[in-house]
């Protein structure tokens, strides 16, 4: 299956394409292209453009005829040269994601080298401290070990594998051997690099009871976009000597050229993720490519430390990533269902009951946050029948008259809502989720009335230090009902309990990716609203990125210009 836009977002249409189209073959013939190849230009014009847009790198073009003919065009370049289009290694890209491919390799290959932290005898103490035992069997250690001997680490694994176990004894390792290190937490998104820096603070607690290494650590995550800042290509390099970026599975191919370029000779790189969850929105698969072909960089984490908590749960994830579902026996903890709106807010409301309560109480918005993150209703698509906008709107009236809010009020406490624009001066960026409350006012001041209250409505997300982040409605950026959201949205996130809502059979979405994460985000329940055959054929279906990233990066010759 070829690459596919995989949130169920809204995605141009051919429109763009054609007008790329004829905008190429306008200047074809301008240039004194032949007359003959304009129709033939615009053609892979179009398909170049909307493979990009569908996720893909390039596009191949199998026909030597039509290869020539692409190669004559003067809108086409068979190298570096800065052109519309490039034909390399019988592919055509737009020109700037080929010359994102070929960063990467270049930056790959300067990272992918030995760079010890400390002599051999020290690295091992260091391993020893916070393992407990030397065990060169066991994948965490052999991950921090590489991550002190190299200057590239690339960590696989899924959810209850121990990445962010490995992470933190990473850092405890790192700064035993180098105390004064900067070091940066960053993921591509708000929402992912907030859990990182959280997660890894929670599990740091046993490596550091004295909290003297996590005093030196960022206390923040940060977005990739914001860790690069407005860094001129070429210009400066990240002032860090350990970058530690989570759920890289997100990273599109522009943005991880733009970090991996901008990693600077003293500087080491941990890219940590899970190699079968969905690719990025953009073109690319860089992490899956990466962990395909990065060599010694790359340390895959097998054993699930949670599958005794929800083992159900685990045994599905691992036959859909597998192809394994049919002809296995169904998890018998996991609810399979049809497809019903209906059903799926009934027992959305219904896992909901201590959100509900914790509203009708005024609790405070720890406690509301943490009742509304229980549950999480998360679907393929947007739109349509079972896309995500037709279930919060379905949703969204009983949460107001269960939470006791005026039919057209657009904010009340209790409602759900997603960030859908970044904004950084606020600290707040597209996919992170907060849920409204009524502000109590400062400690000791006695309860708001009702009216009172509505008129101190503030928007709670998550904060970096436990204490919640209360924003003023006023202040908020655009946002929508977060109840229900896209298995896409949902990545960076895990929830006690899910009600995955795939795509019909036969939709370019109903991807084993696609399931494969949508079923990890659960902790400890699961619920299907599909048929076990829908899950089958997913399952049979990976979503294939087209590029030629995993080539250039198993050369042994430095990437360069190919001809047609």
């Amino acid at each position: 299956m070829s690459g596919t836009r995989q949130s169920g977002e809204r995605v141009p249409g051919e429109r763009v394409a054609q007008a790329f189209a004829r905008m190429l073959a306008a200047g074809h013939l301008r240039l004194g292209g032949d007359p003959a190849a304009a129709a033939l230009l615009a053609a892979w014009a179009a398909r170049a453009w909307s493979a990009a847009d569908a996720g893909d790198a390039c596009v191949a073009v199998d026909d030597a005829a039509a290869r020539a003919a692409l190669a004559d065009s003067p809108m086409v370049a068979a190298g570096a040269a800065a052109r519309p289009l490039v034909l390399d290694r019988g592919a055509l890209y737009l020109y700037r994601l080929w010359q994102a491919e070929c960063a990467i390799a270049r930056a790959v290959r300067e990272l992918d080298t030995a760079a010890p932290l400390a002599a051999a005898p020290a690295r091992e103490r260091a391993l020893a401290h916070v393992f407990g035992r030397l065990d060169a069997n066991d994948a965490q250690q052999r991950a921090v070990a590489c991550a002190l001997a190299r200057r590239l680490t690339v960590l696989s694994g899924g959810p209850g594998t121990g990445k962010t176990t490995t992470l933190a004894r990473l850092l405890v390792a790192h700064a035993g051997l180098a105390p004064q290190a900067r070091v940066a937490f960053a993921a591509p998104t708000g929402k992912a690099a907030a859990r990182l820096a959280q997660s890894v603070a929670q599990q740091l607690s046993d490596l550091d009871p004295t909290g003297e290494i996590g005093a030196r650590l960022p206390a923040l995550g940060l977005t990739v976009h914001r860790l690069l800042g407005t860094r001129a290509a070429g210009v400066a390099v990240l002032d860090f000597d350990l970058v530690i970026v989570d759920e890289a599975s997100m990273l599109d191919i522009e943005l991880a050229a733009r970090l991996l370029e901008a990693i600077g000779p003293g500087t080491r790189l941990v890219l940590a993720g899970d190699r079968d969850q969905l690719a990025s929105v953009e073109a690319g698969a860089v992490f899956a490519d990466l962990c395909a072909s990065a060599g010694d960089a790359v340390v895959v984490l097998g054993r699930n430390y949670r599958q005794q908590d929800a083992p159900d749960i685990a045994a599905l994830a691992a036959q859909v990533r597998d192809a394994a579902l049919a002809g296995s026996e169904w998890p018998a903890s996991i609810a399979l269902s049809p497809a019903l709106p209906a059903a799926i807010v009934r027992e959305a409301i219904a896992a909901w009951r201590d959100a509900f309560a914790a509203v009708a109480e005024a609790a405070p918005p720890s406690r509301v946050l943490a009742a509304w993150e229980r549950h999480r209703v998360l679907a393929a698509l947007r739109d349509g029948p079972l896309g995500v906008e037709a279930l919060n709107r379905a949703i969204a009236p009983h949460v107001r008259r269960l939470s006791g809010a005026a039919p057209r009020e657009s904010w009340y406490a209790g409602r759900l809502v997603m960030v859908t624009r970044n904004e950084p001066g606020l600290g707040l960026f597209n996919g992170d989720v907060g849920v409204c409350v009524a502000h109590a006012g400062p400690a000791g001041e006695p309860r708001p009335s009702t009216a009172a209250a509505a008129s101190r409505l503030v928007v709670a997300f998550p904060g970096f230090g436990g204490e919640p982040r209360l924003f003023p409605v006023l202040q908020m950026p655009a946002c929508e009902d977060a109840w229900a959201m896209t298995v896409h949205k949902a990545q960076g996130s895990e929830f006690e309990s899910v009600a995955l809502v795939p795509a019909a059979p036969g939709h370019p979405l109903n991807t084993r990716e696609m399931v494969y994460t949508g079923v990890t985000r659960a902790r400890s329940r699961l619920a299907i609203w599909g048929a076990r055959a829908t899950l089958e054929e997913a399952s049979r279906r990976p979503v294939q990125r087209h590029g030629r990233l995993a080539a250039r990066l198993t050369e042994s010759a430095p990437p360069g210009d190919r001809t047609p």
